[in-house]
């Protein structure tokens, strides 16, 4: 009896809030028919906290004179970006609500409002891409998306502006869900062989490459897809890498390389993870292959050369500054390197000549490192002498010539003459 009592309790102070929200939502309707949107939403702001808890009648009629209200001031320019997305909130709820509760009175109207603002969210989002606000462009590309999740090209959209943005945790987050979902996103791309160029020559629409072919300057036209599977991998895999996840990078890159096999960059990237984490002999094994495909490019190995140095592999620097000198001869930046890489030997024997004592043994060894020491500088020598037969007015050679100078105790001029 007591627990009737109280539930009957309860009901009654529940009443008059019931009551007060439905006298809100009417109240908000009306405004809504006097085209007063703004006060629409302080008359139901006060009760909006109450609504999950209202009758199902209540819930829709909310839902749909709020989510009017905010399509309303969209239009009218007020806040667009934020009023679409609020809107379509509102009417994604007055849609599960009425399917729950078997009443479709609304729902044609809200899908077609809902397909209105998806619209104008991408129109807005491809205008902001023309002017490079990659902010504002991928948000509104993602609440398309989360419109209608069916279109994945909005997903898409929104992973490649949130990278232009910098913004790789929200790109790497679109980009694994598009993996996730296993897009494809196949691209239509329109082909013609150049009879001019002798190659296949690519158009961005049929009707180019139609004019070309009947203009006589092209033949073969064809059609092909080129999938953005590969795309999405190198990027994720991109993004690992950026943010420092070297293990994760290199599974990625791996699977990214099996769909963009052509694809140097990636190449490229790999061996340097591999260097970052010590493991030399594949780092070089799979520098061999990039080198093989690239003979003649003498700064592509000189750049390995360098991110050896700065990963302390002093003989893989040294065997890739010399592979760069002999592709290319007059690299005087090769040489400059290569002469650097043993003046900081010189400095490091110099060192450790310093600390030794004045034993027998160590004596023996200090004589031994002078050799050394020497010998490295005898080497350095031709070396400078090509940087400025190349390049006379090379501030690194007098930069070099004074590191060696001070480590080998002679004189700057002695070292001149020798050049």
């Amino acid at each position: 009896m007591k627990s009737i009592i109280k539930h009957l309790f309860s009901l009654l102070l529940f009443l008059p809030t019931v009551y007060g929200q439905k006298n809100q939502i009417k109240q908000a309707q009306k405004e809504l028919k006097a085209g007063n949107s703004e006060q629409v939403l302080a008359v139901l702001s006060p009760v909006e906290y109450l609504i999950s808890n209202a009758p199902d009648e209540d819930k829709i009629y909310f839902y749909y004179t709020k989510g009017s209200a905010l399509l309303d001031l969209a239009n009218k320019g007020k806040n667009t970006y934020k009023n679409l997305s609020q809107a379509a909130l509102a009417f994604g709820d007055l849609i599960q609500e009425e399917q729950q509760a078997n009443n479709e009175k609304f729902t044609p109207i809200a899908k077609e409002y809902l397909l209105k603002i998806k619209t104008d969210l991408v129109n807005s989002a491809n205008e902001d891409l023309i002017i490079e606000n990659f902010a504002e462009s991928s948000n509104k590309f993602f609440q398309a998306y989360l419109i209608d999740k069916k279109d994945t090209l909005q997903l898409y959209n929104a992973a490649l502006s949130y990278k232009n943005g910098d913004e790789i945790d929200l790109a790497l987050k679109c980009f694994e869900e598009l993996k996730a979902i296993n897009y494809v996103g196949n691209v239509p791309v329109y082909i013609a062989f150049s009879k001019k160029l002798l190659k296949d020559e690519y158009f961005s629409t049929s009707e180019e490459r139609n004019t070309k072919v009947q203009s006589g300057t092209h033949l073969r036209p064809r059609e092909e897809f080129h999938s953005k599977k590969g795309d999405i991998y190198k990027s994720i895999a991109m993004i690992y890498v950026q943010k420092g996840f070297k293990e994760k990078a290199i599974k990625a890159i791996a699977l990214a390389r099996t769909l963009n096999i052509e694809d140097q960059s990636l190449a490229i990237v790999e061996a340097n993870l591999y260097l970052e984490t010590k493991d030399y002999d594949y780092f070089d094994n799979l520098v061999a292959v990039i080198i093989e495909t690239n003979p003649n490019e003498a700064e592509l190995v000189f750049n390995f050369g360098m991110n050896c140095q700065k990963e302390q592999y002093t003989d893989g620097a040294e065997y890739y500054y010399r592979k760069a000198i002999s592709i290319d001869p007059l690299y005087a930046a090769a040489y400059i390197n290569l002469s650097a890489l043993f003046a900081d030997k010189t400095v490091d024997i110099t060192s450790t000549m310093n600390n030794l004592g004045s034993s027998l043994a160590e004596k023996k060894r200090y004589e031994e490192l002078k050799v050394q020491k020497e010998q490295i500088v005898q080497m350095v020598i031709p070396y400078l002498q090509k940087v400025v037969s190349i390049d006379p007015f090379n501030a690194s050679v007098n930069q070099l010539v004074n590191i060696i100078n001070k480590s080998s105790n002679i004189q700057s001029g002695s070292f001149a003459a020798n050049e």
